[in-house]
């Protein structure tokens, strides 16, 4: 599961537990099924909430149970300049500079406009503890695997907190990691992956951008584009007959 801050900005906790209870019926449902098909034990753990970092940036979704650092910030991505990306990126007008902390001239960083959308409240909205609410909230609710959460907090605020927010949620969540909070405008070091920006700056930034024309890769062989069907190799496709109605 993924994207939970901007499910919250549109829809309301209830419809989110409605929702994560109704889906992890289903997967009770499909996995006795798939279990009885091979003749195995079900399975102990069926649900979690990763970091989904990479995952969630491809779908334009906030990773996993984290709120974004900033309504408008820049995401930056490395990549090799022999790779197909450069002369993409290049042409689609993105700013792509070389990686301060590579050792040769290959490795390259591409800055990326990022809006995460309206009402979706940022990290430094959200309290420690409804951080840590929310992250046993799905630990019930949903996940079979410790809930992937990283609480950030205000060092000056809440640091003095830590022990009895560990103390009082150590019998509902089966792990946390804590993240001090930096103030406004702190750059540990360059390049970073993410930072925040300004409504107006992102405008900015955003403006005269085009779509990433990739060009396809030539290859010898032949691609057949229909996917195999059964058995391909040691793998096999199997209908269940289940469906999520």
């Amino acid at each position: 599961m993924s994207g939970i801050a901007q499910f919250l900005s549109k829809y309301d906790l209830h419809t989110l537990k409605e929702w994560a209870q109704k889906g992890y019926a289903f997967i009770q449902k499909f996995d006795k099924k798939v279990s009885a098909t091979f003749e195995v034990n079900k399975s102990i753990k069926t649900t979690c909430i990763k970091p989904s970092g990479t995952v969630s940036l491809l779908a334009g979704a906030t990773p996993g149970i984290h709120f974004p650092e900033s309504q408008y910030y820049i995401r930056r991505v490395r990549f090799m300049r022999s790779g197909p990306l450069y002369d993409a990126l290049i042409k689609a007008g993105y700013k792509v500079e070389e990686d301060v902390y590579a050792k040769d001239n290959q490795a390259m960083v591409v800055e990326i406009p990022v809006s995460v959308g309206t009402n979706v409240r940022t990290v430094k909205e959200v309290t420690m503890w409804e951080q840590l609410e929310l992250a046993a909230f799905l630990q019930e609710n949903w996940a079979d695997n410790q809930v992937s959460c990283t609480i950030q907090f205000d060092p000056e605020t809440e640091g003095h907190m830590l022990m009895h927010a560990l103390n009082y949620f150590q019998y509902r969540l089966k792990g946390i990691s804590f993240l001090p909070r930096l103030k406004p405008n702190t750059h540990v070091y360059a390049q970073l992956p993410y930072e925040e920006i300004t409504e107006e700056l992102f405008n900015e930034l955003s403006k005269g951008l085009r779509n990433i024309e990739m060009k396809p890769e030539k290859s010898e062989a032949a691609v057949d584009p229909k996917a195999e069907n059964f058995c391909d190799g040691d793998k096999c496709l199997v209908d269940f007959g289940i469906s999520a109605s």
